[in-house]
């Protein structure tokens, strides 16, 4: 899974249900779950991402599934559980005998926020294990697991700051890498979310409309069951630049639209040992998306 993709997304759901300090429902930039907890559907429609070597390219539907269980307020402190589901079906034309696969993940999620009623400072963390694969062939290669401690302060009440560290592994590699951000609020319609590697800026022009800019990273990666090429990691990364509209209907129901561009998009395939079989920049390409959500 690319560094950090969710890092902020439990995370920020849980500070915005807070009792303490201002309430404000965040940008939600490519439904990750930020803002109040939410049951989510998101599907992407990614265009044929060209292979820069060689013929062909690859062309993806995504379909991601955010599933919040339950959180239990203990004085200042409040925990969340849930589960994500994600699955890809993508047609890699034939590049070392892959083809098509329905790539998956599926994910537990543990949260904890701490913040004070009297106190300008806040903690989160997370941790979530999982596993990527396309459930032809298991092995311990598929169990992922990630984790987050964040250390925030509300610096006035439109703009708070945290930083962190974050820490994942899966397919032998273990990444750690440091954490920083910021939530500017300049007034009632504007919100800013450089929450790396997240960044929204939007716009509210009345509380059932929110219009945005929004940058994310996407892929993943997946062990699959060895093609006859030797294949069994896939690792996609990729950046998305979109605009964003989302619709507030009723007091639980959220719409959102999204359609933009992918970008520095690289696939590169390894054998079971992680040994590189092949790497090829992918050409940019549109992609569309739909995410329907209820909101607790």
């Amino acid at each position: 899974m690319p560094p950090s993709r969710y890092l902020f997304s439990t995370l920020l759901g849980l500070l915005a249900a807070m009792p303490a300090g201002r309430a404000t429902e965040f940008i939600d930039p490519a439904a990750l779950g930020f803002g109040s907890p939410a049951f989510t559907l998101d599907t992407t429609y990614q265009a044929t991402l060209d292979y820069d070597r060689g013929n062909g390219g690859l062309e993806m539907w995504e379909t991601r599934a955010i599933l919040p269980l339950g959180k239990w307020e203990r004085g200042d402190l409040l925990i969340g559980v849930g589960v994500d589901y994600a699955w890809h079906h993508a047609d890699f034309g034939g590049r070392e005998g892959l083809g098509a696969k329905d790539l998956q993940s599926l994910k537990a999620r543990l949260a904890l926020a701490w913040r004070p009623k009297d106190s300008k400072w806040w903690a989160l963390g997370f941790v979530s294990p999982g596993l990527a694969t396309d459930f032809e062939a298991v092995s311990s290669d598929a169990f992922t697991i990630s984790g987050l401690g964040l250390l925030g302060y509300r610096w006035s009440a439109r703009l708070d700051l945290a930083v962190g560290v974050y820490a994942s592994s899966g397919l032998d590699e273990t990444q750690v890498m440091g954490a920083v951000g910021f939530i500017w609020r300049p007034n009632d319609r504007w919100i800013v979310q450089a929450t790396p590697p997240v960044v929204a800026i939007g716009w509210r022009p009345s509380p059932d409309w929110t219009l945005a800019l929004v940058g994310y990273p996407g892929g993943s990666s997946w062990e699959v069951a060895e093609t006859e090429a030797g294949v069994r990691q896939v690792k996609l990364r990729l950046w998305r630049v979109a605009a964003s509209v989302e619709k507030r209907i009723g007091e639980h129901w959220r719409v959102n639209l999204r359609a933009g561009v992918s970008l520095g998009g690289e696939l590169e395939l390894r054998d079971g040992n992680s040994r590189e079989i092949s790497s090829t920049d992918l050409d940019s390409a549109a992609f569309g998306a739909v995410a329907v959500k209820w909101a607790f």
